[in-house]
């Protein structure tokens, strides 16, 4: 039987998603790590940006401190993360909680300067604001959940993504029928 174009890519990316997807479900640790460190990555890029938009920006949050405060911490523990892995990894539930709730209480009194100022929309913030604050409470409660859900949630996406490109392969090495 003769293969179509671009099957044997599929079968090779599906079985690399399905290792690698086998692998962070018996290994938690490097899963975290890995989680770790592009959590790291996404706290300086945002933190920055924070920072960046609180500059250009500051008569819209009326010199406010919180939104000052979210950028320079969300940078700091950025480059936390970014320098060492393992600390990171260790405390990844704990400074999620931390930061979730920090976030929500940012993005709740965000909400209450821009209804403040008239703008649209800021109910729409505060509900986020909320939503993201009890997320931070339950991981404070239970943080080894948190682990274990994180490590789980990435290897059944890995899987299953590893499984679709298989089937593509193989479907796509047969002819029309």
């Amino acid at each position: 039987m003769k293969n179509k174009p671009g099957s044997i890519p599929w079968i090779l990316i599906g079985l690399f998603l399905l290792v690698m997807g086998l692998y962070f479900l018996v290994h938690p640790q490097e899963t975290l790590l890995s989680v770790a460190w592009l959590f790291g990555l996404t706290m300086l890029v945002s933190g920055a940006a924070d920072l960046v938009v609180y500059a250009a920006r500051k008569w819209v949050y009326g010199l406010s401190g919180w939104f000052l405060a979210d950028g320079i911490i969300d940078v700091l523990l950025g480059v936390v993360f970014l320098c060492n892995g393992w600390l990171a990894v260790e405390i990844l539930p704990y400074v999620l909680a931390v930061w979730a709730v920090g976030s929500g209480v940012v993005k709740c009194a965000g909400a209450l300067v821009y209804r403040r100022g008239g703008m649209p929309f800021w109910g729409v913030q505060l509900g986020v604001g909320a939503v993201v604050l009890l997320f931070g409470a339950a991981i404070l409660m239970h943080p080894m959940i948190a682990v274990v859900a994180i490590s789980v949630v990435i290897a059944i996406v890995l899987i299953a993504q590893g499984l679709m490109a298989l089937m593509r392969g193989l479907f796509a090495s047969f002819p029309n029928q």
